[in-house]
């Protein structure tokens, strides 16, 4: 079986995509595969995947054109199978507030959003673009001038406004359907962006993470069920706020990080996998 990773990709996060790529391509040539990478780019996001030859497409794709389900779509037309989740589940895992709707439905508490500015009660809110990943674009305000300055800053990308809820920041991963563990994150700097994310040594993991019986049960559970309720396939991750004993849910990733700072790893290892059996699952 011949595997091509595809990585980088044309979105904000490329970056981190070739990093997740890269790790994930080590490991399979590491355990004998037949693989090779591929890097998207503006001239060959349809050529790379109808003139290359592979029986698998591994995605290691992030965010915009890779994680949304417009490669996934292409990659069903040339009928070529690949990692993670389809078509429908990946796009609308992709848009925030939509996936924040049918969370709530689903029993899970989820921040207080806000349609519009003209909305808003009680500051401070968060202002994010609905469909990026990684912490890209994401502004906490404290007034609604800051709020307009994160709108033109924004412009052109559709928005997420929600309650700005203080707390530990905890995240849960799940490999086909099953979740792995509860991991707490504590960043340095007092906020989990995008540096702090990929930067060795900004911020410290805590795995199983020490919180009381009650919330981590309810972060498996929440965790399992958006991965359910969304139809997704292979690993998921799940982002959740702790505040008073009570968690809040986030966004939930269809295709995790897996860079030497990514969590999906760690959680893994809860389970005893290394990052090798992980890459190895995701693949079968």
């Amino acid at each position: 079986m011949k595997i091509a990773v595809f990585m980088g990709g044309v979105s904000s996060e490329r970056e981190i995509s070739l990093r997740t790529g890269k790790a994930i391509l080590e490991s399979l040539i590491r355990q004998g595969y037949d693989a090779y990478g591929v890097d998207l780019k503006e001239d060959n996001l349809l050529t790379a995947f109808t003139e290359n030859e592979y029986d698998l497409a591994y995605l290691a794709l992030h965010g915009e054109f890779g994680e949304d389900g417009r490669i996934q779509a292409v990659l069903d037309i040339i009928k070529k199978p690949y990692t993670g989740s389809g078509v429908t589940p990946s796009a609308i895992a992709m848009d925030k507030n939509m996936t924040k709707i049918i969370a709530e439905k689903a029993g899970i508490r989820i921040p207080k959003s806000y349609r519009d500015k003209s909305e808003i009660i009680s500051f401070p809110v968060v202002v994010k673009p609905t469909t990026e990943g990684s912490s890209v674009g994401l502004y906490i305000c404290n007034s609604i001038e800051e709020v307009e300055k994160a709108e033109k800053n924004l412009m052109g990308k559709s928005l997420l406004i929600e309650e700005f809820v203080s707390g530990e920041e905890l995240t849960v991963g799940v490999l086909n359907g099953e979740p792995l563990g509860v991991l707490k994150i504590s960043p340095k700097s007092g906020l989990y962006d995008f540096q702090s994310k990929y930067t060795v040594g900004m911020t410290e993991y805590e795995y199983p993470a020490k919180v009381s019986p009650k919330v981590y049960e309810e972060a498996m559970i929440f965790s399992k069920k958006i991965h359910q309720e969304l139809g997704l396939s292979g690993v998921s991750r799940s982002d959740f706020i702790l505040k008073d004993d009570k968690i809040y849910f986030l966004e939930v990733n269809t295709c995790p990080g897996m860079t030497e700072t990514s969590l999906v790893p760690k959680l893994a290892t809860l389970k005893g996998y290394t990052f090798d059996d992980l890459v190895k699952k995701i693949i079968q």
